[in-house]
């Protein structure tokens, strides 16, 4: 006796009517991307060419994808360096109250950011740091418990028997955490900085505050500032320049996968 295992008319139309809905967004992004007079519709692109993507990658659009560059990179970076430095002081030194420590500043990072923006803008503004630095500055600071907690966690389960066999053999400091404990947390390492650099890339009411003029705006605030411009709407414009804002967060993904994928596991075995 065969049992039908075939999906029935009503599922089928049920998953063709939610894949349309999701595939629908994408296809009017891209056929107005390539479409040079395009108009907002979702046809075949009627005048097909590259158009929207040079003037989304030149002029003031090009400014903002370098300043977007400098605070993604340079927060995930920031973050990296200083979070693992004192997730490591965390991990290894017997610091009292180092875990009250570490989930009081975790606690705070859950307060609302429009809660904290006052005086971390005041606070930006007594120093001259209403720039694209002091974004950096403060996304650093926002990110920093977070990735505190999660590279502590990392670091934990890192042999301390390894860092001791490295430094009889001679290893300074430096070169056990160059050697040893940075390869076996590249986990860790790779998921902090692929999600704060995601964070400070999609990042909008920092830079809407601290971005002083055009020419200092990010491409978050320079997508915002392109709707209606001049009185009018360019769909062929704003297509294209969403597709190159989403772009540098997924070959990020990519290219950090293979070490993202690793998780928890494998980072080290006591014994």
């Amino acid at each position: 006796m065969s049992t039908d295992t075939r999906p029935s008319s009503a599922t089928s139309a049920a998953l063709a009517f939610m894949a349309v809905i999701w595939v629908s967004p994408f296809a009017w992004l891209l056929s107005n991307a390539f479409d040079t007079g395009a108009n907002g519709q979702l046809r075949l692109p009627a005048e097909p060419g590259l158009g929207n993507f040079l003037g989304a990658m030149s002029g003031p659009a090009l400014t903002q994808f370098w300043n977007s560059m400098f605070i993604g990179v340079g927060t995930a970076t920031l973050t990296l360096v200083v979070g693992s430095g004192a997730a490591y002081a965390l991990s290894r030194l017997r610091i009292p109250g180092r875990n009250g420590l570490l989930w009081s500043l975790v606690l705070l990072r859950m307060l609302p950011p429009t809660g904290i923006l006052v005086p971390i803008y005041f606070a930006a503004q007594s120093v001259g740091l209403l720039n694209n630095l002091g974004i950096v500055v403060a996304l650093t600071v926002l990110n920093l418990p977070f990735a505190m907690l999660l590279l502590k966690n990392f670091f934990d389960t890192v042999p301390v028997e390894l860092e001791e066999a490295a430094h009889v053999e001679g290893a300074s400091l430096p070169r056990i955490l160059w050697r040893v404990v940075m390869p076996m947390s590249r986990a860790g390492l790779a998921v902090v900085w692929f999600f704060t650099f995601t964070s400070a890339w999609n990042e909008f009411l920092f830079p809407l505050l601290f971005s002083r003029t055009e020419d200092a705006f990010p491409m978050s605030i320079g997508l915002y500032s392109a709707f209606g411009r001049n009185g009018s709407i360019e769909y062929g414009f704003l297509a294209a320049f969403s597709i190159i804002y989403a772009a540098p967060a997924i070959a990020v993904y990519f290219l950090l996968r293979r070490n993202m994928n690793t998780g928890f596991a494998g980072v080290g075995v006591k014994g």
